[in-house]
């Protein structure tokens, strides 16, 4: 195992180094930190703040020929470093991660994981029905609840107080097939790759919908397509940090939905993390089996997100 860091950027601890640093200079364009490999498509990483380590969704061997069951969960350090890389075995393609209620979910194609942080095993797996969920990004609210979606059915399935039940029904016409997730504030967001066209219009590229806790009213954020989305992220300052899977890139969605460039890699950019209070931007590289990490922020002159 290899960790390369930035010429620039000394392999000390992350917290130091950032809060040494003065908020002015953080860069607007992300800025290399370190690069760990040797996963087996990456495709979600999540940190954990209590425990101070990241946890990183390994697809494992996909397509014609995978091998069940060889998916697994790696656990990293704060800077980078894995700890152990098999550390919970035994999924078959995982993919979206949340942490809640003590416990790290994960959508995996036959069922929503729930894994026992404590005991290192996965405590249970929520399942539809008696079909596979075809689970890919999953999220938690500020209360707890976790939700996910099912490609199969075409619908949001939500973990409350141990009961696993659909939510709400989607329309994929309107929305596109929802892959990211991210629940804030009253909300849930979806991210799509591709919005039908109307009466066998041409295919559209996928855009951020959202669904309102209260009445599960649908809605969406700006007018103009956005890309293939996998990740979406808040960037602490009313917008969102967004990976387009297909084309590679990181882009910044804006409140009212007008997408910015950010970082151009290879295709596969995938289930993203940024910590905001750290300006930390964290990509799993899933066709390259590696996972990078930036600093970055938003410029200045972006408003801040309302308290």
């Amino acid at each position: 195992m290899r960790i390369a860091f930035h010429p620039r950027v000394a392999p000390v601890a992350l917290a130091a180094l950032l809060a040494c640093a003065p908020a002015a200079a953080t860069p607007t364009v992300p800025e290399p930190m370190w690069e760990t490999g040797g996963f087996s498509a990456p495709e979600s990483v999540v940190f954990d703040r209590a425990r101070e380590r990241f946890y990183v969704s390994n697809m494992g061997s996909r397509g014609e020929g995978a091998t069940p069951g060889d998916g697994f969960i790696s656990l990293l350090d704060a800077d980078g470093k894995v700890l152990e890389r098999e550390w919970i075995t035994g999924l078959e393609n995982p993919k979206g991660l949340a942490l809640a209620n003590g416990r790290l979910y994960v959508g995996d194609d036959d069922a929503l994981v729930e894994i026992d942080l404590e005991a290192a095993r996965i405590a249970a797996r929520h399942r539809p029905d008696d079909g596979p969920g075809e689970f890919n990004d999953c999220t938690a609210d500020a209360d707890g609840n976790v939700y996910v979606f099912s490609r199969r059915l075409d619908t949001v399935f939500r973990l409350s107080d141990g009961r696993f039940e659909p939510w709400a029904k989607v329309d994929t016409d309107i929305t596109g097939k929802p892959n990211g997730l991210r629940a804030e504030a009253g909300r849930l967001l979806m991210g799509s790759w591709v919005v039908p066209g109307a009466d066998g219009g041409e295919d559209r590229l996928g855009h951020l919908s959202t669904v309102d806790f209260a009445d599960r009213s649908v809605g969406r954020i700006g007018t103009a397509p956005i890309g293939h989305i996998d990740g979406i992220e808040p960037d602490g300052r009313g917008g969102y940090t967004i990976t387009d899977w297909t084309r590679g890139e990181v882009l910044r969605v804006s409140a009212d939905g007008v997408a910015t460039p950010l970082l151009t890699l290879s295709k596969g950019a995938a289930d993203h993390l940024y910590l905001v209070d750290e300006r930390l931007l964290v990509v799993p590289q899933l066709l390259d089996d590696v996972v990078r990490a930036y600093r970055w922020a938003p410029p200045e002159d972006v408003a801040p997100a309302e308290e």
